[in-house]
């Protein structure tokens, strides 16, 4: 874990030091980060005891001592850092999106710069190819022309298929 990837934490692995703030043993994790997170994240015994064996080379975690073969972990002053760290970081992101969301959570109307005329227009286009009566093919009838659709409204102007 001596590495970049530790700049940021996957949900288990933050859920993980989460439940380390107090002394625990494998099971006793797993129980806790699911009842926190009221079943939206569950830690599975492999994912739980990779991380912990990877935390503990890395020395984010301690193991404190076993008790009935069940081995109890804390987090290293060094987890204790990583943890914060990453804290502050959610925490930061929340803020930022704050910015962006209502009061009651929701986003306001996104302006999407033209893209929904671009594709109410190609709808159109769509649409009226299909209404178009097929016309059946004898001896003496060329076939159409198959003209590929523009990919986009400016592209269409740009290639005289569309005017103002």
């Amino acid at each position: 874990m001596a590495r970049e990837q530790l700049k940021t934490l996957t949900e288990p692995m933050y859920y993980v030091l989460l439940a380390l703030t107090k002394e625990q043993h494998g099971y006793a994790i797993m129980q806790n980060i699911t009842k926190l997170t009221e079943g939206r994240v569950e830690v599975g015994a492999g994912t739980l005891y990779a991380l912990l064996s990877r935390f503990e080379k890395e020395g984010i975690v301690i193991q404190t001592r076993e008790i009935e073969r069940k081995k109890l972990y804390c987090l290293s002053e060094l987890g204790e850092k990583l943890l914060t760290r990453e804290y502050a970081r959610l925490n930061q992101m929340v803020k930022d999106g704050d910015l962006f969301f209502n009061q009651d959570g929701t986003l306001p109307p996104i302006d999407r710069g033209g893209i929904e005329e671009e594709e109410e227009v190609l709808s159109a286009i769509e649409n009226e190819s299909k209404d178009e009566p097929e016309v059946p093919l004898g001896e003496n009838v060329k076939k159409p022309k198959i003209v590929s659709k523009p990919k986009g409204l400016r592209h269409a102007f740009e290639k005289g298929l569309l005017t103002t």
